[in-house]
């Protein structure tokens, strides 16, 4: 309702700060909100075309950005690797950042409530400090459900790109998902 679009008016507001050059005084939490708007608005529900990537890159380490551009199997659906359950969420929520030095870890409550019942679960994305700003690093899936991605965006990156993509499908070639629909 009220709450959710001037959440998504803040956000976008924030984002397109960050769009200025911006996002050297932009704390953890703030990039991680403005990594997740700038995915809601580019529309990215799976791995980014090509014509995404230049939306996500100001938030992202550079070895992610190129890990995140790197050719898939182009048959492979890889669901949202955005988050820790394969159709992805309706909803989040970014808390504070616990940081450590020049890592930073920020837990984001999603919930996704077009599956019946809704689903739950907490993700946490990492962020390191690359002067002068934070950039995204890693997202560290809390997904404890046969259908959610398991481990970490990268090592799902690492296996979708790899000789065995298809058994990549929502998770890590060893621990690919069940579908979450009802199958009676």
């Amino acid at each position: 309702g009220t709450a959710v679009r001037g959440l998504v008016a803040l956000g976008l507001a924030v984002s397109s700060l960050s769009a200025c050059g911006k996002t050297h005084d932009a704390t953890p939490r703030d990039v991680a909100l403005q990594f997740y708007v700038t995915l809601e608005v580019a529309g990215v529900r799976s791995l980014p075309e090509s014509r995404a990537l230049p939306a996500l890159e100001p938030y992202l380490t550079a070895d992610l950005a190129r890990a995140l551009s790197a050719p898939s199997a182009p048959a492979v659906d890889a669901g949202n690797v955005f988050s820790g359950l394969y159709e992805g969420h309706t909803s989040y929520v970014v808390h504070e950042a616990k940081q450590d030095g020049d890592t930073a870890r920020v837990q984001l409550d999603f919930t996704n409530v077009d599956l019946k019942p809704a689903v739950q679960w907490t993700d946490t994305l990492v962020l390191i400090r690359q002067a002068p700003s934070w950039r995204v690093h890693d997202l560290r899936y809390g997904a404890n459900w046969d259908f959610g991605y398991r481990g970490s965006l990268r090592a799902v990156l690492t296996c979708l790109t790899g000789p065995d993509a298809a058994s990549c499908r929502g998770g890590t070639s060893a621990t690919p998902p069940a579908p979450a629909t009802n199958t009676r």
